[in-house]
């Protein structure tokens, strides 16, 4: 809540969160430009009906395709019939985008600009950076955006345990989430404590890549399609459900009515405490957890890149 000239301004929150949050990766491009006109419309169209049929979390990274995909999202906001105060927006700083805390600072207030707003909900940062940086670097900046009402609240991404409990030391209930790599395949996160931690911390578990851009359910786990035969729902609806029945935000992108319209309807139905619990039990035969490179010094697989290698690491029998 937020008061104006004595207007008070009900800001979202957590318990106003719709089941699933928008993921901007792939929008206007990837780390390019696609400089595409056509693409980009196509895009602003989808993220305008996904904002006018509640998805209300959006989480976007300026080094996405060089900007282009905050510029995007800024002018679907704008066209679209949501008020800027039911969207939770966060901003993801990486390396890429600052390198040093001045930069980072720049870096919020062009966003504010491009916006045409006065707060940012949420800004996040990868562990390897707030590590470059430092936490008491971050701290100071992030204590007095707060103070001066341009932020509400700060976040971590791919952060091992040892860190998201000092980042929470730093920071208490001003730690809004904690965005991790989870899906049916890559549990490393849970394995190691963190999803738990931030859990008993409340603290978000943000899901990147719940789906694995489709290729889990190429794989065609057999629980997996059985229970999609059960309930009469595609695989990735079966997974979404899951993920959302313990309590976690999964991020997914879409740039067709008929995918985000599928997606939502993945919280029509419910599935069945049994069959909850297989998908929560499920192992992966023979897999062995890669060593994990949490501070991207080359030693082992960047937790992020997780996904994206896992058919290599477990290729298909």
């Amino acid at each position: 809540m937020e008061i104006k000239h004595d207007i008070i301004i009900f800001m979202i929150d957590k318990n106003d969160f719709s089941k699933i949050g928008i993921g901007t990766w792939g929008i206007g491009g990837f780390m390019e430009d696609n400089n595409s006109n056509e693409n980009n419309e196509k895009q602003i169209d989808s993220l305008i009906y996904s904002l006018n049929k509640g998805i209300n979390y959006v989480e976007t990274v300026y080094m996405y395709a060089q900007g282009k995909t905050v510029d995007l999202l800024s002018k679907s906001l704008k066209k679209s019939k949501v008020d800027r105060e039911k969207v939770f927006i966060t901003l993801s700083i990486y390396e890429q985008d600052a390198s040093t805390i001045e930069e980072v600072e720049n870096r919020i207030n062009n966003f504010m600009k491009t916006f045409e707003t006065n707060y940012i909900d949420n800004i996040q940062f990868p562990m390897s950076f707030v590590n470059k940086l430092g936490i008491e670097t971050i701290k100071k900046l992030i204590d007095r955006l707060i103070n001066e009402g341009k932020i509400r609240f700060t976040s971590l991404t791919n952060s091992n345990l040892e860190f998201l409990k000092k980042y929470y030391q730093a920071f208490g209930n001003k730690l809004f989430a904690h965005e991790n790599v989870f899906d049916f395949e890559i549990r490393e996160n849970e394995k190691l404590g963190i999803i738990e931690y931030a859990k008993q911390n409340n603290i978000l578990n943000v899901i990147f890549q719940p789906l694995r851009r489709n290729r889990t359910a190429s794989r065609n786990w057999p629980l997996l399609v059985e229970l999609s035969e059960k309930y009469g729902k595609t695989q990735n609806q079966i997974i979404l459900n899951w993920i959302v029945s313990k309590g976690f935000l999964p991020l997914v992108k879409s740039s067709t009515v008929k995918h985000i319209d599928e997606n939502l309807a993945s919280f029509d139905f419910q599935i069945e405490q049994d069959d909850l619990d297989r998908l929560n039990n499920f192992e992966i035969p023979n897999y062995t957890s890669p060593k994990i490179d949490w501070f991207e010094n080359g030693d082992g697989i960047k937790i992020c890149q997780l996904p994206n290698v896992f058919d290599e690491i477990c290729p298909k029998n």
